[in-house]
């Protein structure tokens, strides 16, 4: 079966009720109240990126771009649009973004047990750097450091 690209954009308010309803439906993604959608939507320190395909929110990306070291918040794909590739695009476009803004850096924790998330974040070259014991609750686990380190301006190779 063949599948088509989404549509990256920048999510706007009226995107929410569709972001939060595919959050709602992810129990591995993190789960924020609507408000803290709307203020990463609406402020200028976070990057909210949605993948759409004929007016259908199918994924969405949070990154806090506050600084040089930019953090991948929260990605999730709607469960009967996986396996697609529309987490990798926006994580892709996540790396394009930050790349352009200058960035040093992309962040990420992942829970030990989120294997799609991992394998996500290396098939687009994030690499393990480090681990935090306990810390995520409800199941308690450990999270796994991942980055993605940018080229400095001028040593791109």
């Amino acid at each position: 079966m063949i599948f088509r690209v989404p549509v990256i954009r920048t999510a706007e308010a009226a995107d929410l009720a569709m972001i939060i309803g595919i959050e709602q439906r992810s129990p591995e993604a993190a789960h924020w109240p609507r408000a803290t959608y709307l203020s990463a939507v609406a402020g200028r320190t976070r990057l909210v990126l949605i993948a759409e395909d004929e007016a259908r929110i199918e994924g969405f990306l949070v990154a806090s771009k506050a600084t040089q070291e930019w953090e991948l918040e929260n990605i999730a794909v709607a469960p009967e649009c996986r396996r697609r590739g529309i987490g990798q695009a926006l994580v892709t476009e996540l790396i394009s973004q930050a790349r352009q803004a200058g960035a040093v850096e992309i962040r990420q924790e992942i829970r030990a047990s989120n294997l799609a998330a991992q394998i996500l974040g290396r098939s687009v070259g994030f690499q393990q750097d480090g681990r935090r014991p306990a810390y995520y609750s409800n199941p308690t686990e450990e999270a796994l450091l991942f980055k993605y380190l940018l080229p400095k301006a001028g040593n791109l190779f």
